[in-house]
C-alpha cells in the first residue's frame, strides 16, 4: 500500500514541484466538462506519481555512495571470477571493506541521531517518554484464528484477513425482517410517533444546512490530529496541512457537489479496517477484535465539518442524561449523579436495582433506515440528511492484517469507528430508547423533588437506577425488545451487570431466575470505576486498589534510567491523569493519611529513594519550582471544580439538581458566598454537598483573591441581608453581580447607574439598601484603579463557560507561594553576590525559563545551579574534612558557588566570550555582572526577536 512520504517535504525542490504541479493541474483541468469528483480523484493519481518520483530520487541521492561501491564490488567480482589473480582479489576485498566502512558510518550516524533524540526528549512529557514508560503490550499481530466454534484454525495472514472480512461482512450487512421495506418504515414511524423528542428550530436548521465555506474547510484541516494513519489513498494529514491553500477551493467544490448529489465516488468511501484485540479477551476469536476504520483524510475532513455543525446543536436535542460526546458534558457527571441517587436510596430505604447494560457491537449494528427516521424526528432538514448519507452511499472495506489486504466487502449498516461523525449519530440513535424509558411509567425511577431519575448514558454505556424492580425489570425488558426490533440494537444480557439495593432475599432470588444478568453482590463497574451499593464503600473499592496500582507502576518505573526531572515528567504525564480521573468521578472526602501516602510515594520516586535536595513545596510551584503535583491541592481543586459546575449555564449537570433539592429554598450558588456564620442551617443536604461547602470554606479566599465581599457575588445573595429584596428587578436590566455596581473600590452613584442601565427613581430605595450592605464592616472593597480585577474563578462565575478548565483554574489558585516568602537558595545567592535581588527580578528569571529549553537536561542543569545543588569545595569541605576548600580549577582561591561558576580566572574567559556572542547576536551589550547572566536581564524583554533569524536568547549554566 502506497503512503505519502512526509519526509520529502523537507526538500525545497520536492516542495516546489508539488506546489507547481498542483497549480498547473488544477489550472489546466478545472473545466465545465470535468466534475469536481473526477478532478479531485485524478489529482491524487498525478500527485502520487510526483511523490514517488521524488522519494526515489532522494533515496538514490542518499544511497549514491553506496550504489557506487556496490557497482565497484560487482565489477571487481566479475574480474576476479574471470581472472582470479591476487591483484583482482585485492581490489574486491578493498571494495568490500569500503562497503563495510560505509555501513558502519551509517550505523554510527543513526545511533548518534537516536542518542540525540533520547537526550533531548526522553525526560520531557511526550511520545518518546510515553513509549519508554509503557509496559510491553501484547503484539497486535494475529498469530491465528479459531473458526467454526473450534473446528477450524487458520494461520496464514491472508486467510486470517479473509476470515475477519467474512465476520465483519456479516456484521455490517445485518438482514432486516423479510417484510416489504415500506412496512418496516411504517413500523419505525409508529415507534417514533409516541415519543416527545425536541426538534431543531428554523434558525438551527438554517445554520445546519448552510453551504460549506473555504474558511470552515481550512479550519478543519488545521485542527486535524497529526501522525494518524491515512486511508486507502495513502494521503496523510501532513499533505493536507502543507498544501491547504491550494486544496481548499477544490475541496469546497467536491464537498458541495457530494452533498447535493448525496454520494461520494466509490473509491473515496473505501476504508481499511485494522482489527485491534480487546484487552482481556482471547485474540483468537473474531468477535474479540475492535474494528478501527481508516478513512481517507478528505472524507474525514468532510465528516468533521458535519460533526462540528451537529455537535453545536446536540446539547439542545439530547437530554442531559446522555453525557458522552456532547459538548459541555462529561462522564463524571453521571458517576456523581449515581452516588447522590444511591445516597437517596439508602437514606429512604428504597428497594432498587442498578443495571449497567452491555450493548453488543453497538456502533456496528446501527440501522441506516432507522437513523434516517430518527434524524427526521429531530427536525434535521432533508438536505442535511443527504449530506450525512453521502458518507453511507455504498461504502466498502477491506481488513488489513500483517500487511495483507482481505477481499473487499460492502457495508449496509453501522457507524464506522474512526469517523468523527459516528459518536454523534449514535447519541441521536440511542436517544429514542432513553426517552421511551423516561416516558414509560411502568419503569419506575428514583424521585427526587419533582423529577424522576432513571437512566444515565455515556454513548452506548447505559446505567439504570430503578425502583420497584419486580415490576420495572419486566417492563424494561419489553422496551428493549421493542427498540431492538426497529434498530438492530442488541443487549448482551449475560454481560449486563445488576446490583440490588434494599431488596429482600427472596425477591432477589426470583429476579435472578427470571433475568439472565450478571448479578453482582457489592458493586458494578461503570466508566472505569466501581459503583457500590453504599457510598461508604467507594473509598475501599476504588481508592485503595488504585494506591496498589500506583505502587506497582512506580516499582516498574524504577528500572528506567530517567533523571529526576524525567521522573517528574513521568508522574505528570502518565500517573496524574489517572489519579485526577478518580478525583473527578468520585469526589468524596479522603483520609489525609491516604493523600499523604500518595504524595510520599511520588516524592520517594522522584528522588529515587534518596534525601530530597529541594523542598517539596518549592518543587510544587509553577514559577520558581517545577510544577511537581501537589496531591492534597489537586484533590481540593477537583472538589472545587465539581462545586463550580453549579454555575454552568444554561443547564447545569443533573447531579447539581439532585443536591440542590435537599437544600430546600436556599440556592447552593447563593449560600457559598456567605461565610460559615452567615450561612443558614442546611441539615438535610447530602454528604457530598456538605463536603463541597467545607472545601469551599477552606479555599474561598484563595479562589476569589480577596478576604472581603467578592465583586463576583451574585445579587441573589443580598436577599439574606435585605428583607423583601427584589433581585429579579435588577437582573432584568442585566445587573447580576456586584462588580457591575462597583468602580474604584466604591459603589457607583445612583445617577451613574441611572445613565448606564436606564433606571428610574423607583429604584433609588433599593439602591440605598444595597449601598448599606456594602458599607458594613468586613464587606468593604480595597481601593483600586479603576476596578479590582476579578480572579479567574470569579470571572468564570460571572461568565460561565463549559469550555473553562475548572480544575486547572482551581489548582492554580490554590498552588500559590506565601507572599514575600524568600527561599534559602535566594538568600544564599543574595549573600554571595552582595546585593538585594527584588522579588520582581526573581519572577523575571523564572519567566525566562518558561519554554526556553527544548532539552530537559539543559533545564535540569539550569535549576541545579539556581537551587545551588552542586557541591562546590567550600561546601563539600564542611561535610568531609579531608576535602580542601580551595577551587579545583585555579587552586588559588576559596571555591564558593560564585567563584566556581563565575569569578574563577579559568572560567572568566568563557563568560567574556559569551558576552561577546550575546552582543553580536542581539545587538545589545549586557552588563558583565553575574546576576544578569545567571538570572537573566530585563533588557532582554525589550528586544524585537523577529528582527533577524540569527537573533536568539542564549541560556548558559
Amino acid at each position: 500500500m502506497w503512503r505519502f512520504n512526509d519526509s520529502i517535504l523537507s526538500d525545497p525542490g520536492a516542495l516546489a514541484e508539488i506546489e507547481q504541479t498542483l497549480a498547473e493541474y488544477f489550472t489546466l483541468n478545472t473545466t465545465p466538462g470535468v466534475t469536481p469528483e473526477t478532478l479531485w480523484q485524478a489529482h491524487k493519481a498525478v500527485l502520487r506519481g510526483v511523490c514517488i518520483k521524488w522519494a526515489s530520487r532522494l533515496n538514490q541521492a542518499r544511497q549514491a555512495d553506496k550504489l557506487l561501491i556496490l557497482s565497484q564490488i560487482h565489477i571487481a567480482a566479475q574480474a576476479n571470477s574471470s581472472d582470479p589473480t591476487p591483484a583482482h582479489l585485492k581490489l574486491l576485498l578493498e571494495a568490500q571493506a569500503r562497503l563495510s566502512d560505509w555501513n558502519y558510518k551509517a550505523l554510527l550516524y543513526s545511533q548518534r541521531r537516536l542518542k540525540a533524540r533520547y537526550y533531548a526528549f526522553r525526560d520531557r512529557p511526550g511520545r518518546l517518554l510515553a513509549r519508554y514508560l509503557r509496559p510491553m503490550v501484547a503484539t497486535t499481530r494475529i498469530s491465528h484464528l479459531v473458526l467454526d466454534t473450534g473446528r477450524k484454525t487458520v494461520y496464514k495472514p491472508l486467510e486470517i484477513g479473509n476470515a475477519l472480512a467474512a465476520y465483519y461482512g456479516d456484521l455490517y450487512n445485518l438482514q432486516p425482517d423479510p417484510l416489504p421495506s415500506s412496512f418496516c418504515e411504517a413500523r419505525v414511524d409508529r415507534y417514533l410517533y409516541i415519543f416527545h423528542l425536541p426538534s431543531l428550530t428554523p434558525t438551527q436548521r438554517d445554520g445546519l444546512s448552510s453551504p460549506f465555506t473555504e474558511l470552515e474547510i481550512a479550519t478543519t484541516i488545521k485542527s486535524l490530529p497529526s501522525h494518524k494513519s491515512p486511508g486507502p489513498d495513502g494521503f496523510t494529514d501532513i499533505y493536507y496541512k502543507n498544501f491547504s491553500a491550494q486544496l481548499t477551493p477544490h475541496l469546497l467544490s467536491l464537498f458541495t457537489s457530494a452533498a447535493e448529489a448525496g454520494r461520494f465516488p466509490e473509491e473515496m468511501l473505501r476504508t481499511t479496517i485494522v482489527p485491534l484485540p480487546k484487552p482481556g479477551k482471547s485474540p483468537t476469536l473474531c468477535p474479540n477484535f475492535r474494528p478501527i476504520s481508516l478513512l481517507n483524510v478528505d472524507v474525514k475532513i468532510y465528516a468533521k465539518i458535519l460533526a462540528n455543525r451537529v455537535a453545536e446543536r446536540l446539547p439542545k436535542l439530547i437530554c442531559s442524561d446522555q453525557v458522552g460526546f456532547i459538548r459541555g458534558r462529561q462522564g463524571p457527571h453521571n458517576t456523581k449523579k449515581r452516588i447522590d441517587l444511591i445516597q437517596v436510596i439508602q437514606t429512604h430505604r428504597l428497594p432498587s436495582v442498578l443495571l449497567a447494560l452491555d450493548a453488543e457491537k453497538a456502533f456496528d449494528r446501527v440501522d441506516w433506515m432507522f437513523l434516517r427516521k430518527v434524524l427526521l424526528k429531530f427536525g434535521f432538514p432533508v438536505s442535511v440528511l443527504q449530506s450525512i448519507f453521502a458518507l453511507y452511499a455504498s461504502p466498502t472495506a477491506s481488513v488489513l492484517t500483517a500487511g495483507f489486504l482481505s477481499t473487499q466487502f460492502g457495508i449496509r449498516n453501522g457507524t464506522r469507528q474512526g469517523c468523527p461523525l459516528s459518536p454523534l449519530l449514535y447519541a441521536l440513535v440511542i436517544e429514542p430508547l432513553a426517552q421511551q424509558i423516561r416516558q414509560d411509567d411502568g419503569v419506575a425511577g428514583i424521585m427526587v423533588g419533582p423529577t424522576v431519575y432513571k437512566i444515565g448514558l455515556f454513548a452506548d454505556d447505559i446505567l439504570l437506577t430503578l425502583a420497584d424492580p419486580t415490576d420495572s425489570l419486566p417492563r424494561l425488558s419489553e422496551l428493549l425488545t421493542e427498540y431492538s426490533a426497529v434498530s438492530f440494537h442488541k443487549i448482551n444480557l449475560p454481560k449486563s451487570q445488576a446490583l440490588t439495593i434494599n431488596v429482600p432475599g427472596n425477591v432477589r432470588e426470583s429476579l435472578r431466575q427470571h433475568f439472565q444478568f450478571e448479578w453482582r453482590e457489592d458493586y458494578l463497574q461503570y466508566l472505569g470505576v466501581k459503583i457500590s451499593k453504599s457510598p461508604d464503600q467507594l473509598f475501599d473499592l476504588n481508592y485503595k486498589p488504585f494506591l496498589s496500582h500506583i505502587k506497582q507502576l512506580l516499582f516498574k518505573w524504577k528500572r528506567t534510567s530517567l533523571s529526576w526531572m524525567g521522573r517528574m515528567a513521568a508522574i505528570k504525564m502518565s500517573l496524574l491523569p489517572k489519579l485526577l480521573y478518580y478525583f473527578r468521578t468520585i469526589p468524596i472526602r479522603l483520609p489525609k493519611s491516604y493523600l499523604d501516602e500518595v504524595q510520599s510515594l511520588l516524592n520517594h520516586y522522584v528522588w529515587n529513594g534518596k534525601r530530597p535536595r529541594v523542598p517539596t513545596r518549592l518543587l510544587n510551584l509553577p514559577r520558581g519550582g517545577l510544577a511537581m503535583p501537589n496531591i492534597h491541592l489537586y484533590h481540593r481543586a477537583a472538589v472545587l471544580a465539581s462545586l463550580a459546575e453549579y454555575f454552568h449555564s444554561p443547564r447545569p449537570p443533573q447531579w447539581t439538581a439532585i443536591e440542590q433539592s435537599f437544600a430546600k429554598q436556599y440556592l447552593i450558588t447563593t449560600v457559598i458566598w456567605l461565610t460559615r456564620r452567615q450561612r443558614p442551617p442546611l441539615p438535610d443536604i447530602l454528604p457530598l454537598t456538605r463536603w463541597y461547602l467545607h472545601v469551599w470554606d477552606m479555599s474561598r479566599t484563595l479562589l476569589l483573591n480577596t478576604t472581603s465581599l467578592s465583586l463576583a457575588t451574585p445579587l441573589e445573595v443580598l436577599t439574606h441581608w435585605i428583607a423583601d429584596f427584589d433581585c429579579a428587578r435588577w437582573t432584568s436590566r442585566g445587573i447580576g453581580h456586584l462588580h457591575q455596581l462597583i468602580s474604584g473600590g466604591k459603589m457607583l452613584t445612583f445617577e451613574m447607574l441611572q445613565q448606564r442601565y436606564r433606571l428610574t427613581e423607583a429604584w433609588r430605595l433599593s439602591y440605598y439598601q444595597i449601598a448599606s450592605v456594602i458599607r458594613r464592616p468586613g464587606m468593604s472593597f480595597p481601593p483600586t484603579l479603576p476596578q479590582a480585577p476579578l480572579s479567574p474563578f470569579a470571572s468564570f462565575v460571572v461568565k460561565p463557560s463549559t469550555k473553562a478548565k475548572l480544575l486547572s483554574i482551581c489548582y492554580a489558585a490554590l498552588n500559590v507561594p506565601s507572599p514575600d516568602h524568600t527561599w534559602s537558595f535566594q538568600k544564599a545567592w543574595e549573600g554571595e553576590l552582595g546585593i538585594r535581588i527584588p522579588s520582581q527580578a526573581w519572577e523575571w528569571a523564572f519567566e525566562l525559563d518558561r519554554g526556553a529549553y527544548r532539552c530537559a537536561s539543559l533545564m535540569e542543569v539550569r535549576r541545579k545551579v539556581l537551587y545551588r545543588w552542586y557541591l562546590v569545595p567550600a561546601r563539600e569541605c564542611r561535610m568531609n574534612k579531608t576535602v580542601s576548600p580551595i577551587c579545583w580549577r585555579c587552586e588559588r582561591l576559596k571555591g564558593t558557588m560564585i567563584h566556581v561558576w563565575w569569578d574563577c580566572v579559568v572560567v572568566e574567559p568563557l563568560w567574556r566570550g559569551v558576552a561577546g556572542l550575546v552582543e553580536k547576536a542581539i545587538g545589545l551589550g549586557l552588563p558583565f555582572a553575574p546576576a544578569d547572566f545567571f538570572k537573566g536581564s530585563h533588557q532582554l524583554g525589550s528586544i524585537n526577536w523577529s528582527l533577524t533569524p540569527q537573533q536568539c536568547i542564549i541560556h548558559l549554566e
